[in-house]
């Protein structure tokens, strides 16, 4: 693994009255045997030494056409992480950044998509991290997150590897409910033209009553279901199918954290309260945050304190370390 400093020098920082030393940013680039490629990732590695057991390892997740670049240039991530630190609002933790192009995290090699991004994030990567850094190796070590593509991103992985991921957080998720069966023939236009009839009801003149909340289909899918889109393989990959899943089998889930704009131009706050709504229906512990604004980074630098501060507090549970 090839690291090169990112231009955060061992200086002190003085925050609240207090001085500490600043994180330290790195780029890295590893071979992926899952995408038979270059993966390149930035890690926030927090000052001092590591605990025994290691750091907590957060996974963080960028957005439709964003890159490992993106939540330390247009997030300040560094600072934020910096300053919870710093104050004891969070402890020490390794942040893990990779880029995926717009694979939505999910397996799409079989269908041309662009690539086993899955299996690369779970496996290897995970497996790359574990081997060169001192970070925990179990689940409640262990946490996901993600904004916008990069939200269901961190729900699919989440829910559909529950053995790795003690918590996950979706900010702005692109977070839609299954296609329903008598649509499944539909096209991509004729899904896009039924989104808004199918979320909103006209029960009579003064009633409506909200419906199924249909993905946003378009060229941003990127083939990573299919060209042309494939509703039944998104159905499959989905996060309501996944947390259906362990729902029927009695398995257990991440603690979930989900926050979204009132304002999102993507209305994505339907899925998110769709997606609460079902968690909440299980029993399953899971937050939902809707607050003031768009689908912005100027949303999203805030919401990500809460978010880190609801991973923190699901640290240090009991430990299941992964198999492999």
């Amino acid at each position: 693994i090839l690291m090169h400093r990112h231009g955060l020098a061992a200086s002190l920082l003085v925050l609240f009255a207090s001085s500490a030393l600043a994180g330290q940013i790195e780029d890295a680039t590893f071979h992926s045997a899952a995408l038979n490629a270059p993966l390149a990732v930035n890690i926030y590695r927090p000052d001092g030494a590591p605990p025994d057991n290691g750091w907590p390892v957060l996974y963080l997740l960028h957005g439709h056409d964003g890159d490992e670049n993106s939540w330390r240039d247009l997030g300040n991530i560094e600072k934020t992480l910096d300053t919870l630190i710093a104050a004891g609002a969070i402890r020490p933790l390794v942040v893990v950044m990779p880029g995926v192009k717009n694979s939505w995290y999910v397996d799409s090699a079989a269908v041309g998509g662009p690539g086993d991004y899955e299996t690369a994030l779970t496996g290897d990567l995970r497996h790359q991290i574990e081997k060169t850094l001192p970070v925990r190796k179990d689940r409640e070590g262990r946490a996901i997150a993600g904004l916008s593509m990069g939200g269901f991103g961190a729900l699919h992985l989440a829910y559909g590897h529950e053995d790795l991921y003690g918590a996950v957080a979706s900010l702005s998720g692109a977070i839609w409910q299954n296609v329903p069966a008598s649509d499944l023939d539909k096209t991509p236009a004729e899904l896009k033209l039924i989104q808004d009839s199918a979320f909103f009801h006209q029960v009579d003149r003064t009633t409506f009553t909200s419906g199924i909340v249909l993905p946003s289909t378009g060229d941003h899918f990127s083939g990573a279901f299919g060209t042309p889109f494939d509703a039944r393989l998104f159905n499959e990959k989905n996060v309501f199918t996944l947390v259906a899943q362990h729902v029927a089998e009695s398995e257990d889930l991440p603690a979930t954290y989900l926050t979204v704009g009132d304002d999102d131009g993507f209305f994505l706050w339907r899925g998110a309260i769709a997606l609460h709504e079902t968690l909440q229906a299980d029993k399953r512990k899971s937050e939902l945050r809707v607050t003031d604004g768009d689908h912005v980074w100027s949303v999203w630098k805030v919401s990500i304190i809460d978010a880190l501060k609801f991973i923190d507090g699901e640290w240090d549970k009991a430990a299941d370390v992964a198999s492999d």
